[in-house]
């Protein structure tokens, strides 16, 4: 089964919005073993609509258009499906009845506006028994046509509970179809690139997605059998994880600090955090991942210098000789922050994430990462390239990535390509 996906809107053609919903029902769309020979974005512009609906129709098994379902005059989907496929626009009841209940309920004046979402396309079924979520499925010709909203959140309910499903029951693929998405910090697209064509056999099929600041790669197999070709999919990840064992840290959805927080948990440990460039940026990472306050204690976000003594109790001398980015107000706020909050671990971060702020001795880019451990504690100098988002999520990755690294490998010191040699 071959697809295409429409998605409407101004605000998608402008780059207003991102147009996620398309990608997000492409990938579940693959992974049960359908094709999308399109993906298409077009304007809230009923030309525009009916045309590109004429163009697809004809090279298509099933269509999923999302978005201009709403009561607005720019939501046009409706009349330009109508128009497209030569049928007439019918006043669905139900629909109908159930806008004037919704108005009843919270007290709103009849808005004839509203009638629009009531007017569908001949043979048009909506997709929502109680009428109160926009979307329908139009048979024409021998063909699915799903017309869904553009609000993520009602797309994604009713695909994964119409569409899907839907699919699977009357063209179910004839094919089985694994994805393993393996994720690596560190390593450049190139490097891994060349490993998997010595290490990968025929069979599978292989993409590259750099995801800032990640290079995620996807396996892929096909076939009859299931077993067949799960195994294939896992033998190779095996393999990808025996060659790079420090530098692929996860898979699928798995986060670099949901990873590290595992570990942590596993072997009873706690880390807290002492933040001054990355504002936060590591402690919003690792407090994302739910299930985060078994291990983290806390952190401390000092930007300026009597934040760092106050806090963190970095010695005045030491900014004072040295400067704020500098081995040792890194070190005294690594060690200051594990002694605060009581904690096994604590990492530290202090640096220049630009645009300004840089001198020769110590360019835009310049950080110094902490760790300390209940043994001892040590810095690093790393020189990270881009832009000041870049430089601190950079930063901010490394040291989670460091923790990792060093728990798993007891090397306090693991090669880093953004680290200054030397230091």
């Amino acid at each position: 089964m071959r697809g295409v996906f429409l998605a409407i809107g101004d605000e998608l053609v402008a780059g207003r919005v991102a147009n996620t919903t398309s990608f997000w029902a492409a990938g579940l769309l693959s992974r049960r073993g359908y094709r999308l020979l399109e993906i298409v974005t077009v304007p809230d512009d009923r030309e525009a609509i009916v045309f590109h609906l004429r163009r697809l129709f004809p090279q298509t098994d099933f269509l999923i258009a999302s978005g201009g379902l709403g009561p607005t005059e720019d939501d046009l989907t409706s009349e330009s499906v109508a128009e497209a496929l030569g049928l007439r626009l019918v006043v669905h009841k139900g629909i109908l009845a159930r806008i004037r209940e919704n108005e009843k309920a919270q007290g709103l004046p009849v808005n004839t506006l509203r009638d629009r979402m009531a007017h569908l396309p001949e043979g048009a079924c909506p997709l929502s028994e109680d009428f109160t979520a926009a979307g329908y499925l139009l048979e024409h010709q021998g063909k699915p046509l799903f017309f869904l909203p553009g609000v993520p959140s009602q797309f994604r309910e009713l695909f994964e509970k119409k569409v899907l499903p839907y699919l699977e029951e009357k063209f179910p693929p004839k094919e089985t179809v694994f994805t393993r998405t393996l994720r690596f910090f560190d390593l450049r697209e190139a490097e891994i690139n060349r490993a998997v064509k010595k290490i990968l056999g025929e069979g599978l099929e292989v993409g590259f997605y750099p995801v800032f600041p990640e290079v995620q790669l996807t396996l892929t197999a096909r076939g009859k059998d299931e077993g067949e070709v799960r195994r294939r999919v896992l033998e190779a990840a095996a393999r990808l994880q025996t060659h790079f064992p420090e530098h692929l840290f996860g898979e699928d959805q798995e986060e670099l600090a949901a990873v590290l927080g595992r570990i942590l948990v596993e072997r009873g440990y706690s880390l807290s955090v002492a933040e001054s460039c990355t504002g936060g940026l590591i402690a919003s990472l690792i407090t994302r991942i739910p299930g985060s306050s078994e291990y983290f204690i806390g952190g401390a976000v000092t930007y300026a210098n009597w934040a760092k003594r106050e806090v963190l109790g970095v010695p005045e001398r030491f900014l004072r000789l040295f400067g704020a980015v500098s081995r040792e107000v890194a070190l005294a706020m690594a060690s200051g922050a594990r002694k605060r909050f009581s904690t096994t671990f604590a990492l530290s971060v202090t640096g220049i994430a630009g645009p300004g702020g840089g001198t020769p001795e110590k360019p835009v880019g310049t950080v110094w990462l902490g760790l300390s451990t209940p043994t001892e504690t040590v810095a690093r100098k790393f020189l990270f390239p881009g832009s000041r988002h870049e430089i601190q999520t950079l930063a901010a990755f490394t040291a989670l990535d460091w923790l990792r690294r060093y728990l798993l490998t007891g090397n306090l010191f693991p090669a880093y390509r953004f680290a200054v040699e030397g230091d």
